[in-house]
């Protein structure tokens, strides 16, 4: 388990807020532009999560993480719609739509950069790169075998993820391929697939692309907030690492418990050349 943060760094918004000084706001800044937003992608249960919270803990960062409801207006809980966007889904409308909701929180929260972690934009990436050119993009990547052996736990120990396609998790381009009877065979093809996804869509995006591993993010979380703040365009010095511990943060696995010989065996069949592409091995 990973031993979580002792403070909140944000109640993180589940939608857009229509109040008076937000409709306000954004009349009288028609044309607002967001500059250089940060998007913290990855399968679920990869540890997004704990990266964007200790991202967020930089003082110059506008946290406006999930916000579900931001990005599928329409569709948020739609069992049968597709995550995965191109880039010709970005009409012009929901540009300026998406401009300005998201430069009014950072105006609102007084900070100089706007960052979201929000699973489906994983999958969302020439979308995003349509609506936001100058993006830039971090890439949380987890050992395969615990993220497997997380997302099951979820699906089981929740009823309403069981009834949900891929448990109601991220949806992958062709998504529907992927379904099978053996749930640890469907996770391990959703992780394969997502992380697929973005890594190939990374190598478009050059300098803009970062990857992370979860692993060395709970090994050594200040080091690596420090190249990630470098990374974004953020400054990376004492005074902004102050609040990140130096001292490693707990991150017991258990996968191997979890999921049994069986279990392990049925991912790393299913994903093997993908964690050794990564470099995790058996």
């Amino acid at each position: 388990m990973i031993r979580r943060l002792p403070y909140s760094v944000h109640d993180f918004l589940r939608a857009p807020r229509w109040t008076s000084r937000s409709l306000a706001w954004r009349a009288l800044h028609p044309g607002a532009r967001l500059v250089a937003p940060i998007f913290l992608v990855g399968s679920p249960r990869s540890g997004t999560t704990l990266a964007v919270d200790l991202f967020a803990t930089h003082r110059d960062v506008a946290n406006w993480s999930e916000a579900g409801r931001l990005w599928d207006p329409i569709d948020y809980r739609n069992p049968d719609a597709d995550h995965h966007w191109t880039a010709e889904r970005a009409t012009p409308a929901q540009i300026a739509r998406l401009h300005r909701w998201c430069e009014w929180y950072r105006v609102s929260q007084g900070k100089a950069r706007f960052v979201n972690k929000h699973p489906r934009n994983s999958v969302r990436i020439e979308y995003l790169r349509r609506v936001f050119p100058d993006a830039r993009f971090t890439h949380v990547i987890r050992d395969g075998r615990a993220v497997v052996s997380s997302i099951v736990e979820q699906i089981r120990r929740r009823p309403r993820r069981a009834q949900q396609p891929l448990g109601g998790f991220c949806r992958p381009p062709g998504w529907r391929a992927l379904l099978r009877d053996d749930l640890v065979e469907q996770t391990a093809l959703q992780w394969q697939a997502i992380v697929r996804y973005v890594r190939e869509r990374g190598r478009e995006l050059g300098a803009d692309y970062r990857e992370v591993r979860y692993e060395e993010l709970c090994a050594r979380p200040r080091e690596t907030l420090s190249g990630l703040f470098a990374f974004a365009g953020l400054p990376a010095g004492d005074a902004q690492l102050a609040e990140i511990s130096a001292a490693p943060l707990e991150a017991s696995e258990g996968w191997r418990e979890r999921l049994g010989p069986e279990g392990v065996a049925t991912v790393e069949k299913t994903a093997g050349d993908l964690l050794a592409e990564l470099g995790y091995r058996a």
